[in-house]
Order: structure tokens, then C-alpha cells, then sequence
């Protein structure tokens, strides 16, 4: 496809004028990514036949057995003149493209039978040669490598794989795995076309016509984020609108920094030769990312080989967002410990199920996260399936029941725990809302060095799994939920924090605990929750209410010990109006307190729904992305628990760290 924009023959014209230059000639000649596999990588070009098209020029990059062997040239002459005149550039010398010397060994012996086959296109008109590193850096890898040369429309990619598959170089394919990739807009297209594609990956490229029919085979979406973040204009909405009609795994990353040059081999060329093309993030950077993710999407979808990179974002890319996903993840803890986390059930037999009165005693499960010897093991499950069926159930998302199974967390199951006397923090959920919605902030506190205990309130959830199997539904939603019933849902959530406090520090778990250093958050109606249960606990030393409502008035002499409220912003202006039951409980907060409120957020953003809803793409009315709330969440949970329970000072407690965040008292 022949680049039209503005800043595309921009970066062209710029580029002819460095290498026409007097002082270019005495500069290092340009050099293309070395490739990261452990292979030699050998090359040829040549022109399939097919007497149903016109000549289709290919070049092929494969593993090889020796490095040995004159290296292939970057573009030919005649290649290297096409893109000049493409753009209108004249006074350039073609040779000075020409001159580039690739990694790859010509007409070398190819090493291996029935590879993997990806199949990459540059678009109609554009030259092989500028997806030459991404080609090799597969081939190093041990991928077979088609990069094809469409110099028309009507060149289909189906008539190149069909020209493939009967030529010579057959035998080097595995025909059950071939994938597509490209800057050509048409991937997902094609791949609707010839189910011979298996998986296929479109880099910074939007096809104008609607995607002709669903796809159930592994897509992702890899561009620059000021053309293809949600929301930015055509480009991102294009995506947007094929982004619906697939119904498998999908994926839709950004990079930020980058312009399309970033992603090929002329932008390497440019960069080395001292021009901007208007990229903050370096060429080098950008084709070092587009490698790293193009490899794992086939490693993962061609050899069956899990690939964590394409799971959630990466420290190692920063750069990377994930803008759309298809299997939702956590974010990674900010702590420097490795999380490990529990599931214990637990049986209060001193009273009887306040939902259910016919059971005579209180079953509680109680996800327990701790710092971990070590990070290596299996992740924790986020739901089991038929907690995520009943999460989902009225949802209105068109997304299988079980999908909340498959979520990514980052804690690993039933590690062993490293560390003893740590100080705990209890977490409850809001109503309806199973333990697990909590996971990452608890994730997040362990990796500080805490202790976690997360309360599933049976009968007050969703749904509910015990070990034996059995599972729980919400038999609390059937009561009228009037004033009576919000507070007995606090007192009864005071109780059971309580019971779980007295079991834990009376179980194998106690070395584990601080018995003098627990504190108590919780979110919704588990936040107003924990003014009831701190008057009722004198163990808990500190109390955090994230956006929750109190119904159970705190009355007079009130509390002393510290107190957090911590919400979204409930109107135009930062604490105009604020939540009129913080208003009245504030007053009789005697102790150390804080009131701040977070623009942009809403009720989720503080818990993994949001995070689930963003990364899905559901509008629940946020500005400010739940990822966003969820690092200001973090911070100050982490920071107020810091302070009053390890007692280390936290200057963000003092004034707010965040432009979102006001302090309304």
C-alpha cells in the first residue's frame, strides 16, 4: 500500500537529503537489528510463478547451517529506485540504499524441514526490504520467512502462499502453521480469506473497509499510541470497529514514543543517518519491540509455546500499553517481593449464618497473599468457573462465562511464605462483589512485605466456591435492601472480620502475623465496613475506606486510632458535594485523618472491575483509566498502612502525590 501522508514523504525527503549529504559519505554505513536467535540466517529472492497473477517477487529468510558466506544486500538497485520514485525524489542514488548489507548469508543451504511459516508484507508497493530485521530475527529463531513484494491490488496473499506451498522451497513448510504479518492493512482481511492462516498480526496499519465476516483465530493489533490508543481518531477507530467481529484471542497494543517509520527498517536507516522523523522513542527501540512481540505471538499461536509478554504489560517494554485484551490481567505488584497466596476455609460455629438462618454456623473463605520465597510456580486462580459465571451473569458482556478463570494474576498458589511477624491488613469486598475483585491491591500490599487476608462474605457475593465443592450463591440479595439491611450487612462483616482475625492467629498461619500491627480497608460497602469493625476490634490499629457509603453512624467518643477515606470526586468540582455520611463520621474521627478524592474515577476504577471493564472495552463512565486509579489506590493504601503500622513517615499522606487527587480534609 503506497504511503500518502504528509509525514511519510516527509521522512522520505528527509532521508534522501541525509543521504545525499557531503558529510554523509563519511559516516559509518547504516546497519539493520542484529538478529536475537541463536541461529545463522541464510536468504534468497526470487519470483514465484503463478500464471493467475503477475510475477510475485518474494525474498526468503530461513535458518541456515553456516554464517559463513557473502551477506545480501539491505534492497537492490532497481528496489531501492522504486521507493525514490514512489515519493517523488529525485538527485538520490539509488546504490546508497543498496549499499546496506543485511545479517543473512545469500543462497545459503537452509537448515530444517516443515517450519513454521510467517509470511510478511510490507503493503502494495512498498519494498521487501524494510521489514528485513523483523524477517530475520524470526529466521534466527527458527521460523521460515516469506516476505512478499505486491507490487499490485490484485496480488492476493492467498496467491502467494498458494505459489509457496507448490514451489521448490515446499518442503521447508509446515502447512498446519503459517501465520501473517505486516504493515499491510489487510491481515485480518486476508486471514477471513484462507483459513490456512492461522494466527495474524497487523503493525500500525488500518484497513478502510470493515472487516467482511468474524474471525475466530489469533489477531493483535500492534501501532504507535497517538494514531491507534482507543479514542485518538480514525485509525483507532478502524480497530475499534474490527476489534468486535473477533471472537477469538485478540490482542490491541500501543507504543508510545513511535511513528510508523519506528516500526521498520527505514526508520533504522533514518535514525542512524540523523534523522527525525518526529519519534520520541528511538528507531532502534521500536524495532526491538515490534520483534519482541511479533516472535511471541508466533512462538505462542504457531509452536504452541505460552508466551508471558503477550499476557499483560511488561517492565522489560514500558512503552507498551495494552489498550484491548481479550483475556483480561492484574497489574504486576510494585513491591520488589515475589507473592505467594492461600485459599483457607473457615467455620465459626458460635453463630449462625446471618442469610441463612437454617445453617447453624458461619462458613467464611479467605484468600490469604504473603511475600513468597519465590516467584517460580504456578498463578493463583482467579475465579473458579462458576464464580465467574456468576460474576458475569448479569454483566450484559458478550464474553464466555468462564472467562474471569483465565484472568492473569501475579501471586503464585500455595507458595511457601518468606518472612515472619508481618504486619496484616484485611480486605473486604463491596456487596455482591467476590473476594477475588480485590486481588490486585492485595497482590500489590504483599509485594511491600504485608500479610493479606481477603474475606469472601458468603451468601453476600455473587457466588462463592468451598473446597469441597459446593458453591454459594447470593441468598443476601433477596432481602429488601433498606437502611435495616445495610447495617446489619456492616455489623455482620464487623463479626467476620473478627472470626477471621481470631482463626488466623490461632492457626499454622500465626508466625506469619504481627498480632500488634493489623489494620482493616475494604471497598464499597467492605470500606464502611471497617468503622463498625474497628469499634468492635481494638486489633485493628488503622482503617481504610475506599468509596464506600457508611450506614452504621459513628457516634460519640467516636475513634481515635487513623482513619482514611479515599473516593471518586461526586461532582464537577474536587469535594463539592461530598459524601454526606463521611461528612457526618468525619467529625467524630478523633485521631489522625484523611479525606481525598480522586477526578476521573468512578466506583469500579478502584477495584478489578474497572481494570476488567478497560481493558475489554466497556464505557462505565470513568475519564481517568482504572490503571491510573489503581496506582493512586496503591500508593496510598500502601502509604497509610506504612505510616501507622510499620511507622514510616509518608509525605504523600501530608499532600497529595497525584494531579487526580484532592485532600478535601
Amino acid at each position: 500500500m503506497r504511503i500518502k501522508s504528509i509525514m511519510a514523504s516527509m521522512v522520505i525527503a528527509a532521508l534522501s537529503l541525509a543521504l545525499t549529504s557531503p558529510s554523509a559519505s563519511a559516516d559509518p554505513a547504516p546497519t539493520l537489528a542484529k538478529p536475537t536467535g541463536d541461529r545463522p540466517v541464510g536468504t534468497t529472492a526470487f519470483d514465484l510463478e503463478d500464471t493467475s497473477q503477475p510475477d510475485l517477487p518474494v525474498s526468503l529468510f530461513y535458518p541456515t547451517i553456516s554464517a559463513a558466506g557473502p551477506k545480501s544486500h539491505f534492497m537492490t538497485e532497481a528496489e531501492a529506485k522504486a521507493v525514490l520514485d514512489q515519493d517523488g525524489i529525485t538527485g538520490v542514488a539509488p546504490s546508497v540504499l543498496a549499499g546496506i548489507r543485511t545479517h543473512s548469508v545469500l543462497n545459503a543451504l537452509p537448515a530444517g524441514q516443515h517450519l513454521p511459516l510467517v509470511i510478511l508484507d510490507p503493503g502494495v508497493g512498498r519494498p521487501r526490504g524494510e521489514l528485513t530485521s523483523l524477517a530475520e530475527d524470526l529466521a534466527s529463531h527458527g521460523t521460515l520467512v516469506a516476505v512478499a513484494g505486491r507490487t499490485r491490488e490484485d496480488v492476493t496473499l492467498s496467491s502467494v502462499l498458494d505459489s509457496l506451498v507448490r514451489s521448490k522451497w515446499a518442503a521447508l513448510i509446515d502447512p498446519a502453521r503459517i501465520g501473517l504479518a505486516g504493515t499491510a492493512a489487510d491481515v485480518p482481511a486476508a486471514m477471513v480469506a484462507d483459513p490456512r492462516l492461522k494466527a495474524g498480526m497487523t503493525i500500525d496499519s488500518a484497513a478502510k473497509d470493515p472487516l467482511p465476516a468474524g474471525l475466530d483465530r489469533p489477531v493483535l493489533f500492534l501501532g504507535r499510541a497517538n494514531t491507534y490508543t482507543p479514542g485518538t481518531g480514525d485509525g483507532a477507530a478502524s480497530w475499534q470497529r474490527d476489534w468486535a467481529r473477533l471472537t477469538g484471542w485478540k490482542r490491541w497494543l500501543t507504543v508510545a514514543g513511535t511513528q510508523h517509520p519506528s516500526f521498520t527498517d527505514l526508520g533504522l536507516v533514518g535514525e542512524q543517518l540523523g534523522l527525525d522523523f518526529g519519534a520520541t522513542t528511538p528507531a532502534v527501540r521500536g524495532q526491538a519491540i515490534t520483534a519482541a512481540y511479533v516472535r511471541a505471538f508466533f512462538d505462542q499461536h504457531l509452536r504452541g509455546r505460552p508466551q508471558p509478554l503477550l499476557d499483560q504489560p511488561s517492565p522489560q517494554y514500558p512503552e507498551v500499553a495494552f489498550a484491548r485484551t481479550s483475556t483480561p490481567y492484574l497489574p504486576a505488584p510494585t513491591g520488589d517481593r515475589p507473592v505467594g497466596s492461600t485459599a483457607v476455609y473457615l467455620k465459626d460455629t458460635s453463630r449462625p449464618d446471618p442469610w441463612v438462618p437454617s445453617v447453624p454456623y458461619r462458613e467464611l473463605m479467605v484468600s490469604l497473599f504473603y511475600p513468597a520465597a519465590s516467584a517460580k510456580g504456578p498463578k493463583t486462580q482467579y475465579l473458579t468457573p462458576a464464580e465467574s459465571a456468576a460474576l458475569l451473569k448479569d454483566s450484559g458482556l458478550d464474553v464466555a462465562p468462564d472467562l474471569l478463570t483465565g484472568m492473569v494474576t501475579n501471586s503464585v498458589a500455595d507458595a511457601r511464605p518468606a518472612g515472619r511477624g508481618l504486619p496484616l491488613i484485611v480486605l473486604s469486598p463491596g456487596y455482591t462483589k467476590p473476594r477475588a475483585t480485590l486481588t490486585a491491591l492485595a497482590e500489590d500490599l504483599a509485594s511491600h512485605g504485608y500479610a493479606v487476608a481477603l474475606v469472601g462474605h458468603t451468601y453476600e457475593n455473587a457466588g462463592q466456591s468451598f473446597p469441597d465443592g459446593r458453591f454459594a450463591g447470593c441468598a443476601s440479595c433477596d432481602v429488601p435492601h433498606d437502611d435495616a439491611f445495610w447495617e446489619k450487612l456492616e455489623l455482620g462483616r464487623a463479626a467476620d472480620v473478627s472470626f477471621v482475625l481470631d482463626s488466623l492467629t490461632h492457626s499454622k498461619w500465626a508466625p506469619l502475623i504481627d498480632a500488634a500491627r493489623i489494620g482493616m480497608a475494604g471497598h464499597s460497602i467492605g470500606g464502611a465496613s471497617t468503622l463498625p469493625a474497628m469499634l468492635a476490634d481494638g486489633r485493628l490499629k488503622a482503617g481504610m475506606d475506599i468509596d464506600g457509603t457508611t450506614h452504621v453512624p459513628l457516634t460519640p467518643p467516636g475513634l481515635s486510632r487513623p482513619f482514611m477515606f479515599l473516593g471518586h470526586q461526586l461532582g464537577a468540582t474536587a469535594c463539592v458535594p461530598g459524601d454526606p455520611t463521611w461528612e457526618r463520621d468525619w467529625a467524630q474521627l478523633t485521631g489522625w485523618r484523611r479525606w481525598a478524592d480522586v477526578r476521573g474515577a468512578q466506583h469500579a476504577s478502584f477495584t478489578d472491575v474497572g481494570l476488567v471493564g478497560d481493558e475489554l472495552g466497556v464505557d462505565y463512565g470513568a475519564t481517568t483509566t482504572a490503571l491510573r486509579t489503581q496506582e493512586i489506590a496503591r500508593t496510598y493504601v500502601s502509604a497509610f498502612f506504612d505510616q501507622h503500622l510499620r511507622g514510616e513517615s509518608r509525605p504523600v499522606l501530608d499532600r497529595p502525590g497525584y494531579p487526580e487527587v484532592t485532600f478535601c480534609h
